[in-house]
């Protein structure tokens, strides 16, 4: 195991205290050490990263391979659904339904960003203001953000710098404006994203380079990616991949201003008036310990982020909660898994997880004859493992006749995926609380979501599933089908809990990401998110989590805080 502290040990006094170590709180960490501030991070999962504090990146080391039962069935990084269970209930008149993985994010150093395959799709100008836009829509709860694209474009290049980000500038008419290029060009396409694009291309949509966090190219020490296969649910093992770990967190790490505690899991905050003055936590061998700092920031995702709110305030409705939002406009991504079978092969398993995609389906809200899906990835399956246990306990196939299908793999080698994530409208019922019953390793409550999708992203799922079948026969398919909805929700795109807002009665913070009712407690993750979009939130919840970071330094002017070159 890698040591549980990373960066300077001798810090005594910190400015600012981050809980997580994820896309949003080592973003924030990267902003708040460039501006001088001294940080300490908590991160409740173990760390997998060896020297990553070291100045030469030739020298870092990690647990990271091409493992799949390593990451995939023995939880390297993600929690242990029997130790650390959520529960799941579709409305509120159940107590619930479901016990164990209710859309866990890895428990790890980099979070969330060391398992995804890090495509960074900016939101774009619409997306900031969907309820103007939209009106009102009966049973959901939109709202316009506190902020627009234009305040935040300059820390979406940021990010994009920092991660290296490679992609393709004006690749589709829907493409938001920029005022930097991408990092880097496009990587080498796979053939399955080459096929889905043409396939669009015939029936007149716009299919274009993904941009994703990925190296074409070596970059910022980073090496380029060798095009493994293995990035979806992997920790990448070249660092390749610019997962927050490698990048912002380890850009922190090296002022000499920052100090990581892995392996420390936060229990509580404790508050004296409208003020945090400490959190509570349990060290590596699990003895109770008090942190302090002069400001706080809450980044351990918006479902753990709630939690964290309700338990420090036992029997009552949680901190920062007068108005009985914490927890409320839980959204996940709807995604529409769209299936081809071919009868030649594709080679997903070559590549990275997505090279292309297709925004034609996003619609705008402007345009009430185009329901508002979402952006579409062209991929496939890679995993021969999973492929194995498909085959053999959903359809019963075992013996030499397994060992055939495997060989042939129609349902991975022949498979072409396209993934819409649509946009999920908020609603007030859907929202984490605690489970009365269920208690985590530490004897604490878990967090229990509520969630039943709303009309407005089942009826985009309907107009757009024949159309995703269309492309899927234009690239060449020798069948396709919509896959079944996943219950609970899987898409790991887990965004709202604690929106940000200007009225201190819709909203749970203000727009600096502060909660309304205390005066040095932040947000700095996806839970500030008013509505979802219908792309990729990772760059978007980084970007926030920058500016956030900088409005604690410049509350008039968080611009301030970036420098003209990254």
């Amino acid at each position: 195991m890698m040591s549980p502290s990373l960066g300077n040990n001798s810090l005594t006094h910190f400015d600012v205290l981050i809980i997580g170590s994820g896309a949003g709180g080592s973003a924030a960490a990267e902003m708040l050490t460039r501006l001088g501030k001294k940080v300490l991070i908590l991160e409740a999962g173990s760390n997998y990263f060896e020297k990553l504090d070291d100045p030469h990146f030739e020298n870092i080391k990690t647990k990271f391979s091409n493992d799949e039962v390593k990451m995939t069935r023995r939880n390297l990084i993600q929690p242990d659904p029997l130790t650390e269970p959520r529960t799941f209930r579709p409305n509120a008149k159940k107590i619930r339904t479901f016990v164990g993985d209710v859309n866990h994010l890895p428990k790890t150093v980099g979070g969330g960003s060391v398992h995804a395959d890090m495509k960074t799709p900016r939101f774009h100008p619409d997306d900031f203001k969907m309820a103007s836009y939209l009106g009102e829509v009966a049973g959901a709860n939109f709202a316009d953000w506190p902020i627009e694209y234009d305040q935040l474009e300059k820390f979406y290049c940021h990010m994009e710098s920092i991660l290296g980000v490679q992609g393709k500038e004006n690749a589709t008419p829907f493409d938001p404006p920029r005022s930097k290029p991408y990092p880097m060009p496009p990587g080498v396409p796979m053939l399955v994203g080459l096929l889905g694009a043409e396939g669009a291309s015939k029936l007149g949509y716009h299919p274009f380079p993904y941009p994703t966090a990925v190296n074409s190219r070596p970059y910022d020490g980073r090496p380029a990616c060798v095009d493994c296969g293995f990035c979806s649910a992997y920790g990448c093992p070249s660092s390749a991949k610019g997962s927050a770990a490698v990048t912002a967190l380890r850009r922190a790490l090296l002022t000499g201003r920052c100090l990581l505690l892995s392996e420390t899991r936060v229990q509580d905050l404790l508050k004296k008036g409208s003020q945090i003055v400490g959190v509570r936590a349990l060290d590596p061998e699990g003895k109770p310990v008090v942190f302090e700092a002069d400001q706080y920031i809450l980044a351990a995702s918006p479902i753990e982020d709630a939690r964290l709110l309700l338990l420090s305030d036992p029997g009552g409705s949680g901190i920062g909660n007068s108005n009985g939002l914490v927890g409320k406009n839980l959204m996940f991504h709807f995604q529409t898994y769209a299936i081809g079978i071919f009868n030649r092969r594709l080679h997903t398993h070559r590549g990275r997880a997505v090279t292309h995609g297709i925004l034609d389906f996003r619609g705008s809200p402007r345009d009430k004859t185009r329901p508002l899906g979402g952006i579409v990835e062209i991929g496939g399956e890679g995993n021969p493992i999973d492929e194995a246990i498909n085959y053999s306990s959903s359809v019963g196939i075992k013996g030499r006749l397994l060992k055939k299908f495997m060989v042939e793999s129609p349902l991975r080698d022949r498979l072409m995926a396209l993934i819409m994530q649509g946009e999920d409208a908020p609603q007030l019922t859907n929202s984490v609380d605690l489970d009365p019953d269920y208690r985590d390793i530490d004897g604490l409550p878990v967090a229990r979501a509520t969630y039943k999708n709303h009309h407005f992203e089942l009826s985009a799922k309907k107009y757009y599933s024949p159309k995703l079948l269309d492309v899927i026969g234009a690239a060449g398919a020798a069948y396709g089908f919509i896959a079944p909805e996943n219950k609970p929700a899987t898409s790991r795109h887990i965004m709202g809990t604690l929106r940000f807002g200007n009225d201190p009665k819709t909203s749970v913070c203000d727009a600096q990401g502060r909660l309304h009712e205390l005066d040095n407690l932040y947000v700095a993750d996806g839970s500030l998110f008013p509505t979802s979009s219908g792309l990729n939130p990772t760059l978007t919840i980084m970007a926030l989590a920058s500016r956030v970071a900088a409005s604690m330094v410049f509350p008039n002017a968080p611009e301030r805080g970036l420098p003209i070159s990254s």
